[in-house]
């Protein structure tokens, strides 16, 4: 067999062929149908470490004999052998904003930017679905951003600003904000 390291035919039919520079979930997928798959991967992956936290999905392993020339760690991520530490440094801002529901910044397309300005210009000319739910009125703006009337007259402007116990809370207060919380998609 010439060339095996480029193309193996064994694997032709996957149309993929077992590389170990970045370790991916259908690389995964295919080692648990194809065990011959799995040991020409295995044998392409020089770390036994990294290969073994790749199966069990793990992102991370140890790496004892190479410490990062940056910050020094030793935890390497399984996927492409990079820094872990490092990666969550760079990876830090846009953890933040997907967590509050914003994409990240490498991630935003034109066309996803051109749609987020064009649902806060229909949000900041005062477009808005309205619903009642019992004795709660809920307001869904086009940005995603839910305001919820409550009987008692207080009003939460931004639903999302609230942590989860206190939503929780507020439904065991009031159950028509599961209603509420299932037509604005949040539940």
């Amino acid at each position: 067999m010439t060339n095996s390291w480029h193309k193996d035919e064994r694997f032709a039919l996957h149309q993929r062929q077992p590389r170990a520079n970045k370790l991916d979930a259908r690389q995964r997928a295919i080692c648990e149908l194809d065990l011959a798959y799995r040991e020409a991967l295995r044998g392409r992956v020089n770390h036994a470490g990294r290969f073994s936290a790749y199966i069990e999905r793990i992102p991370y392993y140890i790496d004892l004999e190479a410490p990062c020339p940056k910050c020094g760690g030793f935890k390497r991520r399984t996927r492409d052998r990079s820094c872990y530490a490092c990666h969550l440094k760079r990876s830090g801002d846009n953890f933040e904003r997907m967590k509050a529901g914003i994409a990240p910044v490498v991630k935003r397309s034109l066309d996803s930017h051109l749609d987020l300005l064009e649902r806060q210009k229909r949000a900041s000319n005062g477009e808005h679905q309205v619903r009642e739910f019992g004795s709660l009125t809920a307001k869904r703006w086009p940005t995603g951003r839910l305001e919820i009337h409550f009987p008692n007259g207080q009003y939460e402007t931004d639903l999302s600003k609230r942590t989860g116990p206190e939503v929780y809370n507020a439904m065991e207060r009031f159950p028509d904000l599961k209603d509420a919380l299932v037509w604005a998609g949040w539940y």
